[in-house]
């Protein structure tokens, strides 16, 4: 995570950038928490489960951009948020900001949803499909009632040109929902971030 590490040093007027010492710790004086989606590869995610519900940090999971369906196993966990890879250092800074003061970021683009035609949310539930999960399952981790998510799954069974449940699964893999290979089983605890605006707006008002 040098990278990205070095890409948010260069905003050091609005956050203090900060390698986590334990993915099990309590993550003192951390506003924002980054976890790579990497690290629900071939996993249980009892570390993001850990770092959602036992430290006081919000959680801005950092998506891959071929992996929803990653994403959408951080979403069933407890996630809320989500930033791609790919997006730009004062986009992710912003995007930081409001994870930390618990605000919307905002509707994103998926990469693989504009390649096939779907919608973020439609990606979401393909790939929970793949994972086997039922729609009453599905509904339940998207905070959707069935007949809405019903409504996403034709949408997207009409875009993909699949018309049962298993041919969606065997598209979900074609197209890289499917773990890629055996050999990465990690953390994926990133970097934690404490925003330098509010000490400063403390400092001043007092």
């Amino acid at each position: 995570m040098r990278g990205l590490i070095s890409m948010l040093a260069d905003y050091p007027d609005r956050l203090v950038v900060t390698a986590l010492s334990s993915v099990r710790g309590r993550a003192p004086g951390v506003d924002v928490i980054l976890y790579d989606t990497l690290g629900l590869h071939l996993t249980d995610g009892s570390d993001l489960r850990h770092l959602l519900h036992e430290t006081d940090a919000n959680v801005l999971i950092f998506s891959r951009d071929m992996r929803p369906d990653l994403r959408a196993k951080a979403y069933s966990l407890g996630a809320k948020a989500w930033v791609s890879m790919s997006v730009h250092a004062g986009d992710l800074v912003r995007s930081i900001e409001l994870t930390a003061v618990g605000k919307p970021i905002g509707e994103q683009e998926d990469r693989l949803g504009t390649v096939a035609g779907l919608t973020t949310r439609e990606v979401e539930v393909i790939a929970l499909i793949a994972q086997g999960l039922s729609n009453n399952e599905i509904a339940a981790k998207l905070v959707l009632s069935v007949n809405t998510l019903k409504s996403h799954i034709r949408q997207a069974y009409r875009k993909i040109e699949v018309t049962t449940r298993s041919q969606a699964v065997s598209w979900a893999i074609t197209h890289g929902f499917a773990p890629p290979d055996e050999n990465s089983v990690e953390s994926g605890a990133s970097v934690g971030a404490r925003m330098v605006t509010e000490a400063v707006s403390t400092e001043q008002s007092g």
